[in-house]
């Protein structure tokens, strides 16, 4: 299985609460969010954050992997280096999306509790059906779906994560 494309991280334009004087431009914040496009089978595509893709939380001062269970301080290289590492990818591989819940995109984590990659949160098993059912799961579906459709590829970007070897 080849890990998808990443997509171009996006700019959005930020306009203070300040009324802006005529001599200033609204300043653009860049989105410091990386996307990966995910294809599913029948060809539908959904792009969600590399972070969630990967199961990487912000739990105050560190980020941790639900998959790894690893903990990390609150760096981005430190974070990078973790979801390009062999290990986690092979531990990643073990957790595939679960083909009965479709475009919800979840993973199994153990018997008691499910990792939901559009939302970026683990769900107790017992309540995973009302999650899928949330306005917010179904907002961030949406989302997920609105921004494939706006996909931009980026071939450097594709290359930083390549397919692992076939066994």
């Amino acid at each position: 299985m080849s890990v998808p494309a990443l997509r171009q991280p996006k700019t959005i334009n930020k306009v203070e609460n300040k009324k802006p004087t005529p001599s200033q431009k609204p300043c653009v914040v860049p989105d410091t969010k990386d996307f990966l496009i995910i294809t599913l089978k029948g060809g539908r595509k959904l792009v969600v954050s590399s972070d969630a893709y990967h199961g990487i939380l912000t739990a105050g001062e560190l980020y941790k992997c639900v998959f790894c269970e690893k903990e990390m301080v609150l760096d981005l290289l430190c974070k990078e280096r973790h979801k390009t590492s062999q290990n986690h990818r092979k531990i990643l591989e073990n957790h595939p999306h679960v083909e009965d819940y479709k475009e919800n995109l979840i993973r199994k984590l153990t018997s008691a509790s499910h990792y939901c990659t559009i939302c970026n949160v683990v769900v107790s098993s017992q309540y995973l059906f009302k999650h899928l059912e949330t306005e917010s799961h179904i907002k961030e579906l949406q989302q997920a779906c609105l921004r494939a459709e706006s996909y931009k590829p980026n071939a450097l970007q594709a290359e930083a994560f390549p397919p692992l070897p076939k066994k």
